[in-house]
């Protein structure tokens, strides 16, 4: 039962007090009291980046939430080391696998927990904040447990479009060291959304991002009027921003099936002009396929400061811990003809690493961030949502196949498909769109995927918690 109460009411470290280590130390014993962590703006903020810091955890966003576990049950790698087979199995009873889904739901879960904390103390303290940064903090906590429901919700309960008024999960809006009912995936849904509608129209103002301001510099500004409150308001792709959290309505309203609406918030991004599908000529320098795609195409993101010893090196090379491997029969099957030759992913985000003798996914060398929320589905969310191929289309002119256009007739979920396969490889989305889609079996599998599409919640939340089996 501990566990359990734990798990829905930590508060974590102080960085205000100490380094962003001493954030993740998670032990209920040296916890400071929460009026000393948030009695000043730079509390809140230390606060909020410790949420970040935790959702960058190999255990989460920063490995199996996005390049590791996902992609594994997505049936993106042809091989992984023989301790995690039991992912590409779908036997998520073995030990290891266990391990990881314990830990993605513990993982948000306590991210959740770090964003009540903040909400629950910061609107007594509006008068401590710099002009807008209360409504900058504000809003990113909300869209942060927003998201982070969104993720346990299509990891651990069935699709919208199976199980809308199924049990799901508990939605946990408040501090608490009780445990909380199951919503279901309607209510689930329905939350996240006006969490995520209030928290854009909070930020939308005062977000440097944001529809507010005409221009946006990733570094940094030219004036010194936006360096303020500890140069809170720099490298905003960083955080979910105004345009992170319009993004993410997209995904949840083509979860839902709402393409409407889907279609308005991806258009949103999409003719923002913040954001750039990356050109060929970006091709001829030096700089790596990720960090490419990180400066024009991601939205939001993660910042992880040890990406390739922490992280690529991680989970993919012979000497790796996962070997997740893609072989040159996979490849083929996925960019096909003629994408094999032209199309800049295959080209660019493959490396064959000093001694070794396969080709493993290279997006995340030389590079410090992982995408959470990039423009390319956009263009992906606005073609399913609006059946306008032109969307698609514009997206493959900035893949390589600029000379090969969609046919009239083509079959666009076919197409969207496809570039769902190529697009995000090692990003942790292809999973949860196979299950959107309810597919019944998935590609390179001859499994039907009845039961495969829910994660089993961990042992102490079914004994102990208030979940209905």
């Amino acid at each position: 039962m501990r566990h359990r109460i734990l798990k829905y009411g930590w508060l974590i470290g102080a960085l205000a007090l100490a380094g962003c280590n001493d954030w993740l130390d998670v032990n209920p014993k040296s916890q400071v009291k929460q009026e000393a962590l948030f009695s000043s703006e730079s509390g809140y903020q230390d606060a909020l980046t410790g949420i970040y810091t935790i959702m960058a955890r190999t255990d989460m966003y920063g490995g199996n939430e996005t390049m590791g576990f996902l992609d594994m049950v997505a049936q993106v790698y042809t091989e992984v080391a023989s301790t995690y087979e039991g992912a590409l199995k779908y036997d998520y009873e073995a030990s290891a696998i266990e391990t990881i889904i314990d830990a993605i739901w513990s993982g948000n879960y306590n991210a959740i927990a770090n964003c009540n904390y903040i909400l629950d103390a910061i609107d007594g303290q509006k008068d401590i904040f710099s002009s807008g940064i209360y409504e900058a903090v504000k809003a990113e906590a909300m869209a942060l447990r927003a998201f982070l429901h969104f993720d346990l919700l299509r990891g651990f309960a069935p699709s919208y479009t199976v199980g809308a008024n199924e049990k799901a999960i508990p939605y946990v809006d408040h501090v608490t060291n009780k445990p909380i009912a199951q919503s279901t995936v309607a209510e689930v849904i329905d939350s996240v959304i006006v969490e995520l509608e209030a928290a854009r129209e909070l930020i939308r103002d005062v977000d440097p991002i944001g529809p507010a301001y005409e221009e946006y510099t990733e570094s940094g500004y030219s004036t010194d009027d936006y360096i303020q409150g500890g140069g809170f308001w720099l490298y905003r792709k960083s955080h979910l921003n105004y345009y992170g959290m319009t993004a993410l309505l997209a995904r949840v309203y083509l979860y839902k099936g709402d393409m409407a609406n889907a279609l308005e918030c991806a258009k949103e991004v999409i003719d923002c002009g913040k954001f750039a599908l990356i050109e060929e000529d970006d091709l001829q320098s030096d700089d790596t396929w990720g960090y490419l795609c990180s400066q024009s195409e991601y939205i939001s993101s993660l910042y992880v400061y040890d990406m390739e010893e922490g992280r690529s090196d991680v989970y993919f090379g012979e000497e790796s811990t996962t070997k997740c491997y893609i072989n040159d029969t996979r490849r083929g099957t996925v960019f096909g003809t003629p994408g094999v030759d032209i199309d800049w992913r295959n080209q660019n985000q493959f490396v064959l690493k000093t001694g070794e003798t396969k080709y493993y996914i290279g997006k995340y060398t030389g590079v410090n961030r992982i995408p959470l929320l990039k423009l390319s589905e956009m263009y992906l969310i606005a073609a399913e949502a609006s059946g306008d191929k032109s969307y698609l289309q514009t997206l493959r002119d900035h893949r390589g196949y600029v000379n090969y256009p969609l046919d009239d007739d083509c079959d666009l979920t076919v197409e969207i498909e496809a570039e769902y396969q190529k697009e995000f490889m090692a990003e942790g989305q292809l999973f949860y769109y196979y299950k959107r889609l309810n597919y019944e079996k998935l590609p390179n599998m001859s499994d039907v995927m009845s039961g495969y599409y829910v994660f089993p919640m961990p042992d102490d939340e079914m004994e102990f918690g208030d979940i209905e089996q």
